[in-house]
């Protein structure tokens, strides 16, 4: 075993004069300092057991790590959920919270698992648990492929299937740039595309800080701009100032270099921002003029969150050429995710390797579970009932700006929307990458009273299951103002 410097510790003579054939150093390799390598063998009979409050909680602080914030005070302002269903999850003692942001805008179908997708789960379990991809396809993966062949709009009609959103996007990203043989893609500031360092690049908002940027990602005009308008007076003026930049930018950066453009239809993590039909209609034309693809990133918009299967059809004529989902195809039962294609780039794939791929693709479990969830959404008519409730939420969140001088503006578009926080000066309480003491201790009153949702800086999403009733909103909104009050007190004494 080699123990350090022992082969490296022959006498090299000092040279006698200037010229002479180099001399390294010796003997400065580090030394090795072994550690124990073998696994452990542990007690697995108190894993078989309930386990209690405590020892969950002492586990949790000694092996678990968070994702995005510190793992100490994002477990310290988490709830231990004991059971959950319908809107709602249960602690240990009882305690019921509404699922306000849908998790991570992902529970559509709320926590009850409808028995259909239950069943289907298992039957897949038994049948046929796992094959990959490449080497092997199932009944599932294949119907589940012309399902959304046949509800997806034009001639969107081929799907790869991933785990995560992140992933989808890394997939379309690889697809753009291999169909098209250029090396750029265009997104928002006002956007969040995924976790990986290619997604997270793509992204616009701070999460993007936390990685070294990924080359040929490029950030575009923002439609919604922090600190101005395009045009304070006419909408219409203002598209068109925008567009005009993208314009230039595009032929600035070289239109023979720009693969695609992304865009969430309506930015999602970034506040639930509906951009107007003549800008989506205008980025449309410029894609077309200059031979780029438009993928829209529908991985929280897609499968009814907006009041239509998929977001962009809020906008008259606009199709993408991709279209990338997650969360809401299996209700978040199980992960999957995916891109869907118009038919002349599956046709390029055809013949010419994607590039991509990953163990899980197509998982046949997460395939039988994305089928009968879609199925289940358009047999139970879930985008009527967002479509609905959306009128509830947007009277709602009317009366919170009404109410409270901390509450500055809402928006929502289906079951997507939330409320921005206002500080005393009336303008945002504070940077949506910035934290707050108020807004910590407006979590706390949430939760006080029984409400989860996500709080991106100074924006608190209201993105509930889209089987929720209009009771079900009506007394969440109670809770929410209630929990309003010491912000507001904090708005008014300042000033």
């Amino acid at each position: 075993m080699y123990r350090g410097r022992r082969a490296f510790t022959a006498i090299t003579k000092k040279p006698t004069a200037a010229n002479q054939p180099y001399v390294p150093d010796i003997g400065t390799f580090p030394t090795f300092h072994p550690k124990p390598n073998a696994s452990n063998s542990p007690n697995l009979s108190k894993y078989n057991n309930k386990w209690s409050q405590e020892a969950v909680f002492a586990a949790m602080k000694d092996h678990s790590i968070f994702s995005w914030g510190a793992s100490d005070p994002l477990l310290a302002s988490s709830i231990l959920a004991d059971r959950a269903e319908g809107i709602y999850i249960y602690d240990k003692s009882g305690k019921r919270f509404t699922d306000w942001g849908s998790g991570a805008v992902c529970t559509n179908l709320g926590h009850t698992v409808p028995p259909q997708i239950v069943r289907e789960i298992q039957s897949q379990l038994h049948s046929c648990a796992f094959v990959y991809g490449d080497l092997a396809y199932t009944e599932a993966r294949a119907k589940l492929s012309n399902l959304l062949g046949e509800i997806v709009a034009g001639d969107i009609n081929a799907f790869y299937f991933a785990s995560s959103g992140a992933e989808a996007n890394e997939a379309a990203v690889r697809m753009a740039r291999r169909f098209t043989g250029r090396p750029k893609v265009l997104s928002r500031y006002r956007s969040y595309h995924g976790g990986t360092s290619g997604t997270l690049t793509m992204t616009g908002d701070a999460r993007r800080w936390f990685v070294d940027p990924a080359p040929g990602f490029v950030k575009i005009p923002e439609p919604f701009p922090l600190s101005h308008r395009w045009d304070d007076a006419d909408e219409t003026v203002g598209v068109q100032r925008c567009l005009a930049a993208l314009h230039d930018q595009i032929l600035m950066e070289g239109a023979n270099s720009i693969a695609a453009i992304v865009l969430e239809p309506v930015t999602g993590a970034g506040g639930w921002l509906k951009a107007p039909t003549a800008y989506m209609q205008g980025v449309r034309a410029l894609c077309d003029k200059y031979g780029i693809l438009l993928i829209s990133d529908e991985v929280m918009t897609g499968f009814g969150r907006t009041g239509r299967m998929f977001g962009f059809e809020h906008f008259d004529g606009v199709l993408p050429d991709l279209i990338t989902f997650a969360k809401g195809v299996t209700a978040a039962y199980l992960p999957l995710s995916g891109v869907g294609v118009r038919d002349h780039i599956f046709n390029h794939f055809k013949t010419t390797p994607l590039g991509y791929g990953s163990t899980y693709f197509s998982h046949p479990v997460c395939c039988a579970a994305g089928l009968e969830t879609v199925k289940y959404l358009l047999e139970n008519n879930i985008v009527d009932n967002v479509v609905k409730m959306e009128k509830v939420m947007v009277e709602e969140l009317s009366k919170l700006v009404q109410r409270h001088p901390s509450v500055r503006q809402a928006r929502v578009v289906g079951l997507g929307g939330g409320f921005d926080l206002a500080g005393p000066d009336g303008n945002a309480l504070m940077g949506i990458h910035e934290t707050h003491e108020q807004v910590a201790l407006l979590k706390k009153r949430l939760l006080d009273r029984g409400v989860i949702t996500l709080v991106r800086g100074h924006h608190i999403h209201c993105t509930p299951p889209l089987v929720i009733n209009e009771q079900q909103i009506r007394e969440t909104f109670a809770l929410i103002s209630d929990a309003l009050i010491d912000l507001d007190h904090f708005v008014t004494k300042r000033k």
